[in-house]
């Protein structure tokens, strides 16, 4: 129940969730929160890179206006996660709806 309300959903609308749909909005969640992690972690690791060059040797810092190639995930895992992000914030919107009636 804490999980479902830190979700931002309403607590009187969790019995009416079946465990399958409790299951997609939690895991898209967790994803999502996964890949804020390793974007952050990244982000700390280019920075700490670019610091480290700036201190030792100024003049042989790396071009960080050009674009990295992204290794990521396979297109089909992105399509994979994006529809179970839209399918839980639908769920989210249709419950939020139901709050007033």
């Amino acid at each position: 129940m804490a999980a479902w309300c830190e979700l931002g959903q309403h607590h009187a609308d969790f019995p009416g969730v079946t465990l399958r749909e409790y299951d997609l909005i939690t895991r898209a969640r967790i994803r999502s929160k996964d890949a804020e992690i390793d974007a952050r972690r990244v982000l700390n690791q280019e920075l700490g890179v670019l610091v480290s060059h700036a201190f030792h040797s100024p003049k042989s810092m790396p071009d960080f206006t050009r674009a990295a190639g992204r290794k990521g995930r396979s297109t089909k895992a992105d399509a994979t996660q994006d529809v179970e992000q839209l399918r839980a914030s639908l769920m989210g919107l249709h419950f939020k709806s139901k709050k007033g009636a």
